[in-house]
């Protein structure tokens, strides 16, 4: 597919583990919503420096993203939410994010 630019199936690009699972064409804007929903109840500060991390990951080398990795995990350390998580675990409620 990258040398030919020849299309694929969804059905391949499961097969080959390029996509997590194939939708309906109905249900795709529900699926999305739910995603969301998953990736909504996590810490934001945390969801922020994995994206970053993750968009690195199309252009550096893997000693890099490491480096990177390591980098947004300290970055957070100083932060309400990093506290928060472990808090909230002991507590036995659900976290309470604040983005700080």
């Amino acid at each position: 597919m990258i040398l030919t630019g020849d299309p694929i199936t969804a059905a391949e690009a499961l097969a080959a583990g390029l996509i997590n699972r194939v939708v309906p064409a109905e249900s795709v804007l529900d699926e999305a919503r739910a995603l969301a929903a998953r990736v909504a109840v996590n810490a934001p500060l945390a969801v922020q420096a994995s994206r970053k991390v993750l968009t690195r990951a199309f252009v550096e080398n893997d000693a890099t993203l490491f480096n990177a990795s390591i980098e947004a995990f300290m970055s957070m350390m100083g932060t309400e939410d990093f506290h928060e998580g472990p808090r909230a675990f002991i507590e036995k409620r659900p976290p309470r994010w604040t983005g700080r």
